[in-house]
């Protein structure tokens, strides 16, 4: 299968929540989160390239990606919707939404989690070794430690890692147009870089508020009953018309 979105359970109506993966991430990394909004909204989720259950090639261009996801998003908006994406998910979320908006299509929200603004040039680690790569995906926090001690099937997952990585690494922000959506950024308290550069965000956005949870990069998988309850109240926020 190829299908780049799926949907979780059974849509319950109201608002859509529609979630991005952080580097390596697809669609089951965001199954924790529904099992807390099931009742207040329907989730759907991406699942990349080379990702979870999508055996097309991985894709290490950003644009290139956000693309493909464009074409595939748009016949299932068929409700006021919310955009969520957590740490390169978030700069998706960022791209999807200018494009969006440039054809009048503007989300209720906009979500955007652990992911320094689009100016701020990235340190590239894509190239490093096996060995150097996997031990900056650890420190991160995004690989649970069974899958760390299996050697064997971190090997198969490290090209899935290396194109998103390198697709965050190689990304122009050479569209500038601002963001009109309403937009919540999300933080880790202990992810330095991205509490640092946070306000950086202000300057592509017309409106943000910022929100920050305890934890590291990855707080949406050690703090998810808190940002389910932070999403819910954005959605409870939002009114149900389309902009």
């Amino acid at each position: 299968m190829n299908d780049l979105f799926k949907q979780f359970g059974s849509a319950p109506g109201g608002i859509q929540l529609i979630c991005f993966p952080f580097a390596g991430g697809y669609s089951a990394s965001f199954r924790p989160l529904y099992e807390h909004l099931q009742t207040d909204c329907e989730v759907w989720a991406a699942e990349p390239p080379g990702h979870g259950t999508n055996r097309m090639e991985p894709v290490d261009d950003l644009e290139k990606l956000v693309d493909m996801y464009f074409t595939a998003l748009k016949p299932k908006l068929l409700r006021p919707f919310v955009l969520f994406g957590h740490s390169m998910g978030g700069m998706v979320v960022y791209r999807l939404t200018q494009k969006l908006e440039k054809e009048g299509i503007h989300p209720q929200a906009v979500v955007i989690s652990a992911i320094q603004p689009p100016h701020i040039k990235r340190k590239k680690v894509s190239d490093y070794d096996d060995d150097a790569f996997l031990d900056h995906l650890v420190q991160l926090g995004g690989i649970p430690e069974e899958l760390v001690k299996n050697r064997e099937m971190i090997n198969f997952f490290l090209p899935s890692f290396r194109a998103d990585y390198r697709a965050l690494e190689t990304f122009s922000h050479s569209d500038h147009t601002v963001v009109s959506s309403p937009v919540h950024m999300l933080n880790g308290e202990k992810d330095d870089k991205c509490v640092k550069d946070a306000f950086g965000w202000r300057q592509w956005v017309k409106n943000i508020d910022f929100h920050y949870f305890t934890g590291g990069h990855m707080f949406l998988l050690s703090e998810t009953e808190q940002v389910a309850a932070r999403i819910r109240s954005i959605i409870a926020s939002t009114g149900k018309t389309p902009v």
